[in-house]
């Protein structure tokens, strides 16, 4: 019995060291608060204010420009139009937003195959329906409306002319090794891609 009060005390405790909690509740730039940030690697808000962290000298946060300039280009390759434009007053050439472009294009597959999941799925048969006390009238005799579908989505197609699109993708990484730094640039054309190494 003494057991389950601790264990709630416990799980308490430590639910309320969640990163959402620490960015919710902390003052920001604080070293809590940036360690918080720091746990949404995928997020380009949060990638941007861990940037800002290490350019504002927040304890834990060293003001290195490999780490800012790092941190500001994950954000910009997020859509972070601020981390871009952080790029370009430093100089640092802008990646481009290929991570962005890739989670539109999941959510929209993701979109589309609900649609043809709705569209295939049978017709629910109605279920019968019981006089009640709470909904006089709601007997088998009440009318309901008819449940509004999405409409799938359609294509519009051109008899008789071919499109052809170019698949084309550009990433760009900053590489330090023992102080010497070098900017990759990989770009994919139809699957066939090329690196270049600048200083």
């Amino acid at each position: 019995m003494r057991l389950l009060p601790a264990a709630l005390v416990a799980t308490l405790l430590l639910a309320g060291c969640t990163p959402e909690l620490q960015l919710a509740t902390q003052q920001p730039y604080t070293p809590e608060w940036c360690q918080a940030a720091k746990a949404f690697p995928g997020n380009g808000n949060y990638l941007f204010s861990v940037a800002q962290c290490h350019e504002k000298g927040v304890a834990g946060f060293p003001q290195d420009e490999n780490l800012i300039t790092y941190y500001y280009s994950e954000a910009a390759r997020r859509g972070h139009v601020e981390a871009g434009a952080q790029l370009a007053a430093r100089g640092v050439p802008i990646p481009d937003d290929d991570l962005r472009r890739e989670a539109v294009a999941r959510a929209e597959a993701e979109r589309n195959r609900q649609t043809i999941l709705a569209a295939t799925r049978p017709a629910q048969p109605p279920r019968p329906q019981h006089p009640s006390v709470l909904f006089p009238g709601g007997g088998p005799n009440m009318t309901r409306p008819p449940a509004i579908q999405p409409p799938p989505v359609v294509r519009p197609v051109t008899p008789g002319v071919s499109v052809q699109r170019e698949n084309r993708s550009t990433s760009t990484k900053r590489n330090c090794v023992n102080n010497v730094c070098r900017t990759e640039t990989t770009t994919c054309v139809d699957g066939r891609c090329t690196t270049t190494v600048s200083p």
